[in-house]
């Protein structure tokens, strides 16, 4: 299988299947699972930090947005497995874009990004964490990403999350099953689990891209980390118990489509099987404060 991956400074980093889980403890536990159905994994009920999720929101008419990508990659760098990024392309009250989608649009209305007018884009849920109270934002600036991502990183998770994807490539069906164990408490009676689905490696235009050099080739810009859909809705499937000892067990199946198409502008963009990664994180029923997150291995039949 071709590797997708990240691009960062002048250096490029394999990502792609490297991630094994969300933890030391859940690696070491899934290698007692044995077996060649890479569906059938376990889930480490081990108490263990948090995994950052950093969803940014960009665009490729944004002269600001790859130096978000840059410094969102320097995270990544810095964090590895224990940071997933994802990144909303959407449609800014001041220009348009190739690649937004209707899910990143409902979160600049609903976060108050772009519209607000308080950073405007690019700019990153951390978590979906608030951590300025004196703003109605839960997004933060692009020169803050790597403070709040170690705040986050050292916080303790009430649940550990454990991902498997396997893509057919004959009938583009993607069967992704998540595994959650709350080694604590969560919040409320109910969270909400969300399965999105990102592209690497997408070559196309984008303003400001000598601000990432690393992500420029002949002329063109490599976008990583697209979103290309929820396999769970806009704001995920509540579950249930979230009690200490609660074990969650979900089996999602959605069938990718050869394009995708900006519905603001109709431009449409290849979806190449192999650049393809399954992101699955929780959040407390807000739709806010993350409460865990993780990579899925990708296998193909």
């Amino acid at each position: 299988m071709k590797k997708t991956f990240r691009i960062l400074g002048l250096a490029l980093v394999a990502t792609g299947l490297l991630f094994a889980g969300c933890n030391k403890a859940e690696e070491e536990e899934d290698e007692e699972s044995g077996g060649s159905n890479p569906l059938e994994f376990s889930v480490s009920h081990s108490a263990t930090t948090k995994t950052v999720l950093i969803e940014e929101l960009t665009g490729n008419k944004c002269v600001n947005c790859p130096d978000g990508h840059k410094k969102a990659n320097e995270v990544k760098a810095a964090l590895g497995d224990k940071c997933c990024l994802i990144n909303y392309h959407i449609k800014s009250s001041s220009f348009a874009d190739n690649y937004a989608t209707t899910e990143g649009n409902t979160f600049n209305t609903n976060f108050n990004v772009d519209n607000d007018g308080y950073y405007g884009i690019p700019a990153a849920m951390i978590n979906r964490t608030r951590f300025d109270n004196s703003v109605r934002e839960l997004t933060v600036n692009r020169s803050n990403y790597m403070t709040y991502a170690n705040q986050i990183a050292a916080q303790n998770a009430c649940a550990n999350i454990a991902a498997r994807a396997v893509i057919e490539r004959g009938s583009r069906k993607l069967t992704v099953r998540v595994k959650a164990y709350y080694t604590a408490n969560g919040e409320g009676s109910a969270n909400l689990l969300n399965v999105a689905l990102i592209q690497n490696n997408i070559m196309g235009s984008q303003s400001g891209m000598s601000s990432n050099p690393a992500q420029v080739e002949n002329g063109q810009y490599r976008h990583m980390e697209m979103f290309r859909a929820f396999l769970t809705g806009q704001w995920g499937e509540s579950i249930s118990p979230v009690t200490q000892g609660s074990e969650i067990d979900k089996t999602y199946t959605y069938t990718i489509p050869e394009t995708y198409t900006d519905p603001f502008t109709t431009n449409t963009s290849a979806c190449v099987l192999d650049d393809l990664q399954v992101v699955v994180f929780i959040t407390e029923s807000s739709h806010q404060n993350v409460v865990n997150a993780c990579m899925a291995p990708v296998t193909f039949k």
